[in-house]
């Protein structure tokens, strides 16, 4: 069912932060149809990094749901009071001053709307303890034809769009190529190329075994 969002108060759009139980059912139910299979990890490792406290995610939400014909008759119950509009996983260490954005997505229903830079811009406006995060997009230089190769400019450019720097890092994770953007969330600037990558690097020493970190995760720094 397509939802216009002529019906929706852009006014009642909120970020929540997630529960753990939410975060795996959110994950459970909706990344297999937003992420490649390439791309998603097992929920059992959601699972442990939300229990260690270092996996956090955030709800995009509509308190209302639109208006529809039969709302005079049939008043929304407390279930449909909020509407899940997209979602955001990060990877965050404690002792670190960036984290990583692990997944993101809007629901279909609501793309092509300016949800996603809504929340991008929501999250840059909340206080945070976090200088900023990492952004992994997909290596436009590895696109496979050109519609995969639109797709990922496209992706690169909406980043950028809404305040993300080009790092000039690329990386190798469990063989899908990336680069790395950096999204800014408190002033100073994007940190050196060597900072960016120390943490990177940390972020995935925790997200993976030693075995999968030094076989799977590879990091280019830009040449010099």
């Amino acid at each position: 069912m397509e939802i216009s969002m002529q019906n929706m108060n852009t006014d009642k759009i909120a970020i929540q932060e997630l529960t753990k139980d939410e975060i795996i059912a959110i994950y459970s139910t909706h990344s297999v149809r937003h992420f490649p299979a390439d791309e998603r990890k097992p929920v059992s490792s959601i699972d442990r990094m939300a229990s260690e406290g270092i996996y956090i995610g955030y709800g995009l939400y509509s308190s209302r749901q639109p208006d529809t014909e039969n709302s005079e008759e049939q008043p929304p119950s407390p279930l449909h009071r909020r509407q899940l509009l997209g979602y955001a996983f990060f990877t965050a260490l404690p002792e670190r001053q960036i984290c990583l954005l692990d997944y993101f997505a809007v629901m279909e229903d609501f793309r092509s709307h300016g949800i996603g830079s809504i929340f991008l811009q929501h999250m840059k406006a909340s206080p945070s303890p976090y200088k900023g995060f990492l952004i992994e997009s997909e290596d436009p230089d590895y696109a496979k034809g050109e519609a995969e190769l639109s797709v990922r400019r496209k992706r690169l450019a909406f980043y950028e769009r809404n305040g993300a720097v080009a790092t000039g890092i690329k990386a190798s994770v469990f063989g899908v190529p990336y680069c790395l953007l950096f999204f800014p969330l408190q002033d100073g600037g994007c940190p050196d190329t060597e900072m960016l990558c120390s943490h990177f690097s940390n972020i995935y020493q925790r997200m993976v075994s030693p075995y999968h970190y030094e076989t799977n995760v590879h990091i280019f720094p830009p040449s010099r």
